[in-house]
């Protein structure tokens, strides 16, 4: 509650408390123009801001004869959040082509051998002193000269001092089952092809998740997407993984129908590692199997480039409107909790946001993964150009 003692004509007072209010009615009615509290602070040496959620103006007792006098006591009251937060700063990404890049960082959509060919970017928590969550603001500029990126996908993964980044790229060739193929345009210059006859479930591949890749998840939740090398042409098509430890299945996914024309498929979210694990020791191996069943008997085929485990610490899914054409920016704002595009200098909704308010945790180092997708299904030369801005939080008395 704050106290504000006001003097002056009677239309003077009244213009000072329509502003007021008309300030409190816009920071709630307005989502993009929040009503902030500003304080500064000695510690920080510098201002620090709380979201206002809502407010009202009220009379102080025994105050209304005083205003025919010229003077009047009101009472401002403010609900806040219960943290404030700092002014914005750019935050150095990296990956494997270089660090420390506040000026844009390019992220692939795949992840192989070749320096650079990235779908992932790390951010060093650990160097930014956090003590409570921090708000993320990232700009995607669409780089690609291609078709517009359409829907795609966005998750984290915080991890610890002890722990290196998570391998959450399945390769098909690395994989046991069908045969592995070369092509320039598949992730690794490999690809896998599989095929299969008669209409009920089979195995297509598996993949050994050993004890330290799987043991860093720590009961994570990744959302699998597939990367198929060619557009299914021979569908309904349905997939499903398994996974078993120690010879023993000990989950299956539901099945999901690929379609005629699909160039990507994303399977229902699982965790890892299975079971509840004190992970005081590091978990038993983990193997991935991907089973196909067909509707019609006879011979099927598919051809598979790569798999992504994409985790949940955030995640959110974009759902293309109209899609991002090249040199337009995407801007996703974890302080506003809301997403739209620039395309020629001018504000456009390309894309509808799904998912959790984006930001960073106290932690050694956060990573995130990416996954895009187009009219031709996730080529793996499209290109994205990554900045981001952090706005640190504290909470005080």
């Amino acid at each position: 509650k704050l106290t504000l003692n006001l003097r002056g004509s009677k239309t003077k007072i009244r213009s000072i408390i329509d502003n007021l209010e008309s300030l409190l009615r816009k920071g709630t009615e307005f989502s993009y123009m929040p009503l902030v509290l500003r304080i500064w602070s000695e510690d920080q040496s510098a201002y620090l801001y709380s979201l206002i959620q809502n407010g009202r103006i009220e009379i102080a007792s025994g105050q209304l004869a005083s205003h025919k006098a010229g003077s009047i006591q009101l009472h401002l009251l403010i609900q806040r959040e219960n943290s404030f937060f700092g002014s914005e700063q750019p935050l150095p990404l990296s990956n494997s082509s270089g660090g420390g890049i506040t000026n844009g960082l390019t992220i692939y959509n795949h992840d192989d051998n070749q320096p650079g060919h990235d779908n992932w970017f790390t951010i060093d928590t650990a160097a930014l002193g956090l003590i409570q969550p921090a708000s993320l603001r990232l700009e995607l500029e669409n780089t690609f000269a291609g078709e517009s990126l359409s829907n795609f996908w966005l998750g984290g993964l915080a991890d610890t001092e002890f722990d290196s980044r998570a391998m959450l790229n399945l390769e098909a060739e690395g994989g046991s089952g069908g045969s592995a193929l070369t092509s320039s345009l598949a992730s690794g210059g490999k690809y896998a092809h599989y095929e299969w006859s008669g209409s009920s479930w089979t195995n297509l591949a598996a993949w050994t998740i050993g004890p330290v890749e799987v043991s860093q998840l720590r009961k994570r939740t990744c959302t699998p997407i597939l990367r198929l090398f060619s557009q299914l042409s021979d569908g309904p098509l349905y997939l499903r993984l398994q996974i078993s430890v120690d010879n023993k299945i000990v989950w299956q996914s539901p099945e999901t129908e690929v379609e005629n024309g699909s160039g990507f498929v994303v399977l229902e979210p699982l965790n890892l590692p299975m079971g509840s694990l004190p992970l005081v020791n590091y978990a038993y191996s983990h193997h991935l199997v991907l089973q196909a069943k067909h509707t019609a008997t006879g011979g099927h085929a598919l051809n598979l480039d790569d798999i992504l485990l994409l985790p949940h610490e955030p995640f959110s899914v974009f759902h293309s409107i109209s899609g991002l054409p090249h040199q337009s920016r995407l801007v996703v704002d974890g302080m506003l909790k809301t997403s739209w595009s620039i395309k020629q200098g001018l504000e456009i909704k390309t894309h509808r946001r799904m998912g959790e308010p984006l930001s960073i945790n106290p932690s050694h180092k956060q990573h995130f993964w990416l996954f895009q997708t187009d009219a031709n299904g996730a080529p793996i030369e499209r290109t994205l150009k990554i900045r981001a801005w952090i706005r640190k939080h504290w909470r005080l008395p």
